[in-house]
């Protein structure tokens, strides 16, 4: 059981770092490396035990697990792209609903202002008219207040840089004037 010991143990090893999740051939290897342990215990538990029968015991089962490996990764492709194509379905749907509601909604007001238009008397359009009227006199009336306000914004900012460029002046007047009095004063 010792001869067994060293290969069981690498195997094991083997075994657990081929199941990466993106190995594309992970039910394979593990029906492979399985198989094999499988098969070498087993063929070291038959006949004498010798190195043959657990070499043979590990092919024969080898080949049986890689076998049911392979079966395994086509059942989980084929989950996959059916998977997929579920998902693909479903997101088409969702694109045909969100059309359809779409379609619905110009429709409704469609039909809305169609309604309004068969019921709508002379008197209706009249006061439509009149509302019209109303609003854009309205914004007439706040574009213009707009307008103005922007023009007094304009001319405030422009005498205030005329006050600074003034104060400017009158600093430099008033630096030119202290030093021609100091100079002056020296003079004397």
């Amino acid at each position: 059981m010792t001869k067994l010991y060293l290969p069981v143990v690498l195997l094991l090893a083997v075994f657990f770092s081929t199941g990466c999740q993106n190995n594309p051939n992970r039910g394979r290897d593990i029906g492979v490396l399985a198989g094999a342990i499988l098969g070498g215990i087993a063929g070291a538990q038959m006949g004498d035990g010798g190195d043959i029968n657990v070499v043979a015991g590990a092919v024969l089962g080898g080949a049986l697990g890689s076998m049911a490996g392979n079966e395994i990764d086509k059942r989980h492709e084929a989950l996959e792209a059916a998977e997929a194509q579920r998902q693909y379905e479903y997101e088409q749907e969702v694109q045909s609903q969100e059309q359809l509601e779409t379609e619905i909604k110009a429709l409704e007001e469609k039909r809305i202002r169609d309604e309004i238009a068969r019921k709508a008397t002379a008197e209706d359009v009249k006061a439509a008219e009149r509302e019209a009227a109303r609003v854009e006199a309205e914004l007439a009336a706040k574009r213009k207040a707009y307008e103005e306000s922007q023009a007094r914004a304009l001319r405030i900012q422009e005498a205030q840089e005329r006050i600074a460029k003034a104060q400017e002046e009158l600093a430099e007047l008033e630096r030119q004037q202290s030093g021609q009095s100091s100079s002056a004063g020296a003079h004397e």
